[in-house]
């Protein structure tokens, strides 16, 4: 059993008009950010709805897998009753607080970080057009970050007629004092992972950890940017 120091957030909208971005969590139990897709306000309705679907079904004890067969239910719904909406989908990141344990699941370009002693021990990887063309060796790292289809997701969550397995990493290698990260990719539009190393061995605190990385983003992303921290402040296992 873990008990954990708060957890803190940052929910924002950035230069954007809208914020397409949704965030769920029920402290101690699971934590999640998604990021819609779509134009014309439809990424927006995207992530809440698949965010809100995905609560209630966790919160009923479902599994997360579940949990997406319902949300994708609810997608082709809609879609149904509003054909403009058809290219709508969310990228999702969630982390479910089991007893010993915590479960990553995640679809898209949205991450799950854990930190120790100031360094990224695992990371989700995304699914992107140019996070495959990396692994295959096509473009480096660094032109990735600059590449013109850098926001090209290749997994998301659409609907029924399209149905999404989540990738999932049980991580049971966990320590007092580490930290989890969970964040859309705004908040990776400004800082790469050398900068979070550092951001997080020089601060020993979630909520100046969560302020820091506010006010970069504020300045430097262009895309609406949502995370949540928490840290595990001791391990019970009986």
């Amino acid at each position: 059993m873990f008990i954990f120091k708060s957890e803190y957030k940052i929910y924002e909208k950035s230069k954007r008009d809208i914020n397409e971005d949704y965030l769920i969590c029920h402290s101690n139990k699971f934590y999640a950010v998604l990021d819609g897709v779509g134009g014309n306000r439809n990424g927006q309705i995207a992530s809440k709805l698949v965010g809100e679907t995905i609560k209630e079904s966790l919160l009923k004890s479902k599994s997360i897998d579940e949990a997406i067969e319902e949300s994708e239910k609810k997608l082709s719904s809609y879609k149904r009753k509003h054909p403009s909406s058809e290219r709508m989908a969310t990228t999702i990141a969630v982390a479910e607080i089991l007893e010993n344990s915590i479960l990553v699941s995640w679809a898209g370009d949205s991450r799950v970080y854990q930190f120790r002693n100031g360094k990224i021990i695992f990371m989700t990887k995304d699914h992107t057009w140019v996070a495959e063309a990396v692994k295959k060796g096509v473009l480096s790292s660094v032109e990735a970050l600059f590449h013109p289809r850098a926001n090209e997701v290749t997994k998301s969550i659409k609907d029924s007629s399209k149905p999404v397995k989540l990738e999932q990493i049980l991580i049971d290698d966990i320590q007092p004092n580490d930290y989890f990260l969970i964040c859309t990719d705004g908040i990776t539009e400004s800082w790469i992972d050398s900068a979070l190393e550092e951001l997080f061995s020089k601060f020993n605190s979630s909520n100046d950890i969560i302020q820091e990385l506010k006010k970069c983003c504020e300045t430097f992303s262009e895309d609406n940017f949502t995370a949540i921290i928490f840290k595990i402040e001791s391990i019970s296992r009986f």
